[in-house]
């Protein structure tokens, strides 16, 4: 067993709100006086003159009422020892930070509410601290001396848990500082100067005046924020994230189960709950996975949440699965994450802006506010004039967790720069000057090693960043993707219309939209639209039905719903998401109508109208800018650096970044150039020739600037190079936008850089180089397998395919044809060769594709596109390098050649001898593009050698008559679907069944329902069922509720309310027989052991009681406590284990003896939890190892396992994980299977158990626990 932490013990359970009336005094005391001898001979009293400083100028101690919550403007606390330290050390992670916290405490000391840290030093274990409290109030009485222990200081401050034990507790009642203590290990992690503050306001004076169950909620001690830096734990941005509270169960007249007492709230909140559930079963038979998600941490352990609290619903579906209706191809290029990566493994969907109220919509389609009373003009308002929001993202698991749903449905941020922002950019300054000094002088201008800074100084201005933790939420990110804007965009405006249109006309999806579409075109009402043009309406619903026919769209939920039923939003609006997805390359991005075009782009796109053009670029709209930069960031540079290269040398062209407001500066002249104008010499060659460069006639404004619409072409381009050239490198731009920032404050923008000199202009002009580029284009650096075998390793190899709207339709159309008229075509469909062009020529061609528009260099074989055989005819000829190059681009492209896919037609070429050259330019798909610059890709030696062990790569069968060669040896083109068909074989085996969390448990489990839920029995007899669409939304299930059977209604699916009929039964006869040959019970003791056992008590009967109500039962839990064989001794205990493996052979002894279990007896050592307790098997008996036997049990009955040795042990074991252990440890077959003696019935003795496993700890150089001779004698 590895090494135990906290989370081997039952999950700590949430908490519940309860208010005090009580208010209490704050004080955070500099202790200057502090004890620095390591070797811990601290005196236990403050000495007279000790200083002691307040946080605020005033003598007064603050009053903090903390009924009051201010959540506009949350107050800021007094400065504490936790707070500077977050300040100060929150740039450090695992042991140094431990370490670094640990000397501020020790430096300043602590004092909160009167109670003083007096006694603060090192224990003897690492991680590990010694406290000794004191109440200043009361005479220096000594409170309480502790150890407070982290068990894995490599995971401090994020990802720890602490072990605490009381040393003494004279001064105060034992039951009230094992509730402080037991508050600190079922807590969250945090620093230790914020455990340490929260456990002094726990044993405040006034904290105890109200019975412990009762007292006020403790800010920030066990914090529920989840938020990524140290820093953020001083903000305070939520009202009640900072706050615990106490469970329902613990307070008078509070119902675990509703929140609160009885009355209108419970029945209200009942209502809601029990609507929810309603329309979460009703999608339990779908692929999707519904989830509802508190928006406050105030929700408790049975799944409630507070009353006033709003909350957000979550709908689900895994990623991979839309490979079904949507080609994983084109699901890669939206956005390769999609498939590339398991933190995108469902797709999902949160509603927010309930206001307290569900459903939201009347049965009309209108809002419930609204009550349907709009005149037939649209649905209304909202609750308060709220709309519904929704955000679109993908996430590693079926919900994302409270605080990333929060924060995916922000708005707002704090603008305002602070000492972190200053920090950064002093930081950030040192690292340029840095970097133009090296690059000026080189190392000669630094004096000393540290280039002339003193070393301590040298990380915090100019060296390396701190190191990015890994987020809170691990799988339940919420992050968004390429197309989250548009979808977003599109339900928010449209789906509550939608909705309320169908049912208002009766029309599918596809009518709703033509209508609103016609409203908005034509000024008129929905009405008069309905009544001018029903025709083009119900058409484009027939269209639509045909195609769901064919099963490529989701379930339609509204489809044949009475008017009077309620509606499923959550439902609907998932499956209208799934098909909008599903359809969105025939949709515009901006204004979301219908593309009315013959075939469709690879990536979604916008319609030709000039608004929507304006928009796509101004306003950020389809893909997001900032999202491509971080995540394909040498695609950006590759494409601005070809961008670039075209502008400076004249030769950009239509479609020019026009019809968007741009403001520029009037171009230099001396960059003004005309396009180069093509003569031929009489060898065939190209000698480039500059036309008249035309003077500028646009205004220059008051501003300096002119209209960019208003110059030359010639100008333009040269205003768009300036542009460019304004820009910081995209690296630089990268590192911007994945800068951390506190919760609350505004993200990271583009516009920030620079200060604000650089104008808007240039940003659009760089969204422009992005955006208007509907290719797909993809390094391929992370693997071998994917790249073309026999390319040079200084090309860089991207995958390449032109997005023009119908360039793969007609390409695809031309292959078949030929295969059907042509025999070798039929064998060969396509050939591949190379077609080289000089750098200013990409920019235009990754647009459009290859075409023959502009004679380059010459036509020497007739008017086509040419294209060779051999890879060096178009690398040292064709692709020239440029002679502008963006300075700040990483990759610093020179040559640009591509690898086309040609129909395999040679005979109708216009020439196929030495080069191609085709004239038909729908023959020609671009499949890779190769750069060579400046940057050499690097593909790391254990990445090789990993994928030589892999399967072989299928590669495409090329024509040997026409093969493609570099340096005259064969090029190996790898099947253009084989990495994607990889993926999603990978994606799909990452596939599994998660649980509901608590809270959707609760939702499904919830059973005072007003009126009974009808259940429809559907059998094989009755044949009118309506026909389902074979669509997603009516597939197999993937639930955690069991699979339900054919042919019942969703309505009778609910979780089992109790164990299963044939669970394991205790028989406490047999127990009983067992007990009475037990030794008295262990006789030594100590108050932190005393503790320390309590709370493993507590934990292994609430789990014990969880199981027996759970659908597993205590059948699948595996062991039982007996409460009624519980005596006065807390330091020995009895334990059943049963229910192992039926194929087991130990199982089957056991049931053919009749033996219900395994009973153990646990004895706790005084030194517990720091020493292991002692397990050994009472009954049966089993056959020892040397006459055949194992499964890690010794002669004598004690189990053979290093962690319960001095060697194995750790503090942070807790039983039930070890006893689970050893329950895999017996069921181990290795060596050889546990088996029952001849002479089972025989128990074991005590002298029998000790002997063995010393004989055991003595084969293995095991060392045995002190005192175990006196603790089982």
């Amino acid at each position: 067993m590895a090494p135990g932490t906290r989370s081997l013990r039952s999950a700590s359970t949430h908490k519940q709100t309860t208010h005090s009336h009580s208010s209490k005094q704050i004080i955070v005391v500099d202790d200057d006086s502090d004890d620095s001898d390591s070797g811990g001979k601290s005196p236990t009293r403050r000495a007279p003159d000790a200083k002691r400083q307040r946080t605020m100028d005033s003598v007064h101690a603050i009053d903090v009422d903390e009924d009051v919550i201010m959540t506009d403007a949350p107050p800021t606390p007094p400065a504490s020892v936790a707070a500077n330290s977050a300040a100060k050390n929150g740039h450090l992670k695992g042991r140094k930070r431990f370490q670094a916290d640990f000397n501020d405490i020790k430096a300043q000391g602590l004092e909160v509410g009167g109670m003083a840290v007096t006694k603060f030093r090192a224990g003897d274990d690492e991680g590990s601290v010694e406290v000794t409290i004191v109440d200043r109030a009361n005479g220096e009485k000594r409170i309480l001396a502790c150890s407070i222990m982290v068990t894995d200081t490599s995971e401090y401050p994020k990802h720890h848990s602490y072990l605490t034990w009381a040393d003494d507790s004279d001064g105060a009642p034992l039951a009230y500082v094992a509730t402080a203590l037991s508050a600190i290990d079922s807590g969250k992690s945090q620093p230790l100067g914020e455990t340490l503050e929260g456990l002094l306001l726990r044993l405040s004076p006034s904290s105890n005046n109200a019975p412990p169950k009762l007292r006020s909620p403790i800010k920030k001690t066990f914090r529920n924020d989840d938020s990524g830096s140290e820093a953020a734990e001083d903000d305070d941005d939520s009202d009640v994230a900072g706050y615990e509270f106490l469970d329902d169960d613990d307070v008078p007249g509070v119902s675990s189960h509703t929140g609160r007492g009885k009355g209108a709230a419970d029945t209200e909140r009942m209502r809601v709950v029990l609507r929810v559930q309603r329309d979460f079963i009703e999608m339990v038979p779908s692929m999707y996975k519904p989830g509802l998600i508190p928006l406050s941490a105030s929700h408790t352990q049975h799944g409630t949440w507070a009353d006033s609290a709003d909350f957000c619903i979550s709908v689900s579906f895994p990623v991979v699965s839309l490979t079904e209706t949507i080609p994983a191809q084109a699901l890669v290029a939206w956005d390769r994450r999609l498939l590339s990566t398991s933190r995108a493994r469902h797709l999902v969907l949160l509603i927010s802006g309930f206001a307290g109220t569900y459903p939201p919509l009347a049965s009309d389609g209108s809002y419930a506010a609204s009550g349907g009373k709009n005149g037939g003009s649209g649905p209304g308002a909202g609750k308060g004039g709220k709309q519904l929001q929704f955000q679109v993202g993908v996430c590693g698991s079926y919900k994302p967790a409270q605080s990333a749903a929060v924060e995916a449905g922000r708005t707002f941020g704090l603008l305002g720069r602070d000492a972190e922002d200053e920090v950064r950019e002093q930081r950030e300054k040192a690292a340029r000057e840095r970097e133009e000094r090296l690059a000026a002088w080189g190392e000669g201008a630094f004096d000393d090693e540290m280039g002339g800074v003193d070393a301590d100084t040298s990380a915090g201005l100019y060296g390396e960043e701190p190191e990015d933790e890994e987020d809170d939420e691990g799988d339940a990110r919420f992050e968004r993707f390429s197309l989250s804007s548009a979808l977003e965009s599109l339900l928010d405006a449209q789906l509550v219309k939608l909705i309320w249109l169908r049912r208002t006309y009766g029309v599918g999806w596809a009518g709703a939209e033509v209508i609103i579409s016609l409203s908005e075109k034509q000024q008129l009402g929905y009405a008069a639209v309905w009544a001018t043009a029903q025709e083009m309406i119900l058409a484009a619903d027939k269209e639509e039905r045909a195609l769901a026919r064919k099963g490529t769209l989701p379930h339609d939920p509204l489809h044949n719903l009475p008017k009077t039923e309620e509606i499923n939003l959550p439902y609907t609006a998932f499956c209208y998401l799934i098909r909008r997805l599903t359809l969105c390359t025939r949709y515009c991005l901006v204004c979301h109508n219908r593309i009315n075009s013959e075939f469709e782009a690879l990536k979604p796109y916008v319609c030709d109208t000039p608004l929507c053009t304006y928009q796509y670029y101004t306003q950020n709209r389809g893909a997001s800018l900032e999202y491509e930069i971080m995540h394909n960031p040498d695609t950006v540079d590759l494409l601005v650096s070809l961008a670039y290269s075209a502008a400076s040398e004249g030769v950009i062209d239509d479609p020019l970044p026009v019809g968007m407001a741009l403001r520029v500066p009037p171009p230099d002249q001396s960059r003004v150039v005309a396009a180069p104008v093509a003569r031929f010499s009489h060898l065939g060659g190209v000698m480039p020739q500059q036309g008249a460069v035309p003077l500028s006639t646009a205004k220059v404004g008051t501003d300096g600037l002119v209209d960019f619409d208003a110059l030359p072409k010639e100008h333009m381009r040269a205003s768009i190079a300036m542009m460019i050239d304004s820009l910081p490198s995209i690296d630089e731009m990268k590192r911007h936008l994945e800068r951390k920032v506190k919760p609350g404050k505004s993200k990271p923008r583009l516009q920030e850089l620079g200060n604000g000199a650089i104008l808007p202009a240039a940003w659009y002009i760089l969204r422009w180089c992005v955006a208007s580029c509907t290719a797909y284009l993809e390094e391929m650096a992370s693997s071998e397998n994917q790249r073309i075998q026999g390319v040079e390793g200084q090309w860089r190899q991207f995958r390449f395919s032109v997005g023009a709207p119908d360039a793969e339709a007609k390409f695809q159309a031309a292959l078949k044809k030929a295969t059907e008229t042509d025999a070798n075509a039929k064998k060969y469909p396509s050939l591949y060769a190379f077609h080289g062009s000089g750098l200013r020529n990409w920019h235009s061609i990754v647009r459009h594709g290859l075409w023959f528009k502009t004679v380059i260099n010459g036509r020497a074989y007739g008017d086509g596109v040419y294209l060779a055989k051999e890879a060096q005819t178009s690398m040292g000829t064709y692709a020239q390098g440029g002679r502008a190059c963006w300075r700040k681009s990483k990759l610093g492209p020179t040559s640009c050649v591509a690898i086309a896919e040609v129909v395999n037609l040679p005979a109708q070429f216009v020439s196929s001898n030495p080069h191609f050259v085709i004239k038909d330019t729908e023959w020609i798909v671009c499949r890779y593009l190769l750069v060579k610059g400046l940057e050499v890709p690097v593909v790391d030696a254990a990445t090789k050698a990993k994928e030589k062990k892999q399967a072989a790569i299928p590669f495409v069968k090329i024509d040997p008559v026409q093969s493609i060669t570099m340096m005259g040896k064969q090029l190996q083109v790898p099947q253009p679907g084989y990495q994607i068909d990889e993926l999603v074989h990978r994606r799909e085996g990452e596939l599994v069944e998660e649980n509901y969390d608590s809270t959707d448990s609760y939702i499904f489990g919830a059973t005072a329902a007003p009126k009974p839920v009808e259940v429809i029995e559907l059998t094989d007899d009755e044949d009118d069922e309506p026909p389902v669409s074979k669509g997603k939304g009516k597939g197999k299930m993937w639930s955690s509720l069991a699979s339900v059977a054919k042919g019942k209604s969703s309505a009778s699916v609910l979780p089992p309310k109790g164990p299963p009929k044939d669970d394991w039964k205790h028989d406490a006869e047999y127990v009983r027989r067992t007990v009475e040959l037990l030794m008295p019970p262990p006789v030594d003791s100590t108050p932190s052991a005393t503790m320390a056992v309590q709370r493993e008590l507590k934990a292994m009967l609430k789990e014990q009681e969880k199981a027996g109500k759970s659908a597993g039962g205590l059948k699948e839990l595996g062991w039982y406590m007996p409460e009624e064989f519980m005596g006065d001794n807390l330091f020995q205990w009895i334990v059943e284990m049963h229910s192992f493996d039926e194929t087991l052979p130990i199982a089957q002894d056991l049931k053919r003896e009749g033996v219900n279990s395994l009973i153990f007896e646990i004895r706790f050592p005084p030194t517990y939890p720091i020493g292991p307790p002692f397990f050994r098997i009472i009954t049966p008996r089993f056959l020892p190892f040397i006459h055949g036997g194992g499964g890690h049990v010794t002669g004598g009955g004690s189990i053979c396992m290093d962690l319960l040795t001095s060697d194995g042990w750790l503090p942070s074991y807790s039983i039930s994980a070890v006893l689970m252990q050893i329950k895999l440890a017996i069921s181990n077959l290795d060596p050889r299977p546990a088996r029952l003696a001849s002479n089972w019935r025989q128990p074991y003795s005590v002298g029998e158990s000790l002997a063995g496993y010393k004989r055991a700890a003595a084969t293995h150089n095991w060392t045995v626990p002190e005192g175990l001779d006196k603790l089982v004698r």
